[in-house]
């Protein structure tokens, strides 16, 4: 049973168009058709090298597509026809709406937690010091840290710091979080605390795209799983038909390896 659901007559949030991306020779996507509807939380599973990670890095162009169209409420996101100062800027508000947490953590050593989440609403998007201390203060309250938020990262555990990146993602108020395997590198015993705050982002209504091996968590949180091998969408469904009655072979046979 999912934790929520998605209002079905809200618009679509991500549409990709055929999408692909190679690495020279290297095809890694191979024409992925996409929806993601507001407030959807679509889980993304599949073996090491089916361009999981690489659907997500396009979604918000750290990697630019090789072909295909990525529709982020509408508006073409890699539009190759703008200028290239146009596109850039043009990148740059779409990453401020396309929040990313990745495996590794990517915080600052040199700044406290506090500052790690105030830096970018500051810099990117000019909001003022105190608003954006207030601001870090309540994001750090809704991941559980508010007693850390003077501390420096090297003073916390992975959990604790990956909670850190989650809030500090949240910092910039994007439309859809991108979550990368964000659970993949914490000893057993973290992993909880990060996947109960992204439990409360799905109730509260974020549009989220995770890539994970939690299967559990797919399970209970996600509106859809989707099914990747080989840089294509195997199978999409909702998670109690994915997780219970699989249709192709190959979805079959990758849940009998991962829930041995």
């Amino acid at each position: 049973m999912t934790s929520h659901s998605p209002d079905r007559t809200q618009s679509t949030m991500l549409h990709i168009n055929n999408l692909q991306k190679s690495f020279g020779e290297l095809a890694v996507l191979n024409g992925v058709n996409l929806e993601v509807a507001q407030q959807e939380v679509l889980v993304i599973i599949g073996p090491s090298g089916s361009g999981k990670s690489t659907l997500l890095r396009c979604v918000n162009h750290l990697e630019p597509p090789t072909g295909g169209e990525i529709y982020l409420e509408g508006v073409l996101i890699n539009d190759t026809t703008k200028s290239r100062r146009a596109f850039e800027s043009h990148l740059n508000r779409i990453r401020c709406e396309v929040g990313m947490v990745f495996q590794q953590f990517n915080l600052f050593p040199h700044m406290t937690v506090l500052e790690n989440i105030m830096e970018a609403p500051i810099q990117v998007l000019g909001v003022r010091r105190e608003e954006a201390r207030q601001a870090a203060i309540s994001l750090l309250d809704r991941v559980g840290l508010a007693d850390k938020m003077d501390n420096y990262p090297c003073m916390l555990s992975g959990g604790q710091q990956q909670r850190v990146a989650i809030a500090r993602a949240l910092a910039m108020k994007p439309k859809v979080m991108l979550f990368d395997e964000v659970t993949s590198a914490l000893d057993p015993e973290l992993v909880g605390d990060v996947l109960r705050v992204m439990e409360g982002l799905a109730r509260d209504g974020m549009t989220m795209l995770v890539v994970t091996h939690e299967m559990g968590f797919a399970e209970k949180v996600g509106d859809r799983v989707i099914f990747m091998a080989d840089g294509l969408v195997v199978e999409d469904a909702p998670p109690q038909e994915i997780f219970s009655a699989p249709k192709e072979a190959r979805t079959r046979q990758f849940l009998a390896e991962v829930l041995k």
